[in-house]
């Protein structure tokens, strides 16, 4: 009897140390960051739409995914503190379609784009729903990692780990809602402190 308590304490437990998670606050010194569009390592496109017969070939759009919509993000939260963003524009003038696959290569790509200043490296380690056969996905499973990297020496002045946890997407009547509200709310807990 006594270990059936015990079982039933472990995932309140778990659950209570996951929903206290706080992300370190960004040095003071950073006025400018180039946010870089998020390495997928899940091994899923993660596409949120542009992939349909419609869009694809009677519309022309291109396809957008979690990274794509997860940089967004990032960039509405970090303006939202005050911090300057460099243009999508620039960021994607300087890197081309490249995209990082670690600090050390954000640094390299930008510093041959001629950035300058500090650049945010984030790798989506794992984004999936909760429920795999869900039709109605009330949340997602999300591990994310993020590298503020200095371009110059190619040191990370900052760094946070979100590791793996449900992330709650009320509303949510889709896949691709599930996606775009657990995106802005991870975009928000990287920059919570």
């Amino acid at each position: 009897m006594r270990c059936c308590r015990l079982l039933w304490l472990l995932p309140m437990l778990t659950l209570s140390c996951v929903s206290s998670l706080v992300s370190p606050p960004l040095p003071t010194a950073v006025r400018a960051i180039a946010v870089l569009t998020p390495n997928n390592q899940t091994g899923d496109p993660l596409f949120i739409g542009g992939t349909s017969l419609l869009e694809k070939y009677i519309l022309r759009s291109q396809p957008v995914t979690v990274a794509d919509v997860l940089a967004v993000e990032v960039r509405i939260q970090l303006e939202q503190r005050g911090i300057t963003v460099l243009p999508r524009e620039q960021v994607d003038a300087a890197l081309g379609n490249q995209i990082p696959s670690s600090p050390k290569d954000a640094a390299n790509l930008a510093s041959h784009g001629k950035l300058e200043g500090t650049v945010l490296y984030m790798e989506i380690v794992q984004w999936q729903p909760a429920q795999a056969d869900s039709l109605h996905p009330w949340r997602m499973l999300v591990a994310i990692h993020a590298h503020l990297v200095d371009v110059a020496s190619g040191r990370a002045v900052w760094s946070a780990r979100l590791p793996l946890r449900p992330v709650l997407t009320p509303g949510a009547v889709t896949r691709a809602d599930a996606d775009m509200i657990a995106a802005q709310r991870v975009a928000k807990e990287l920059f919570s402190s």
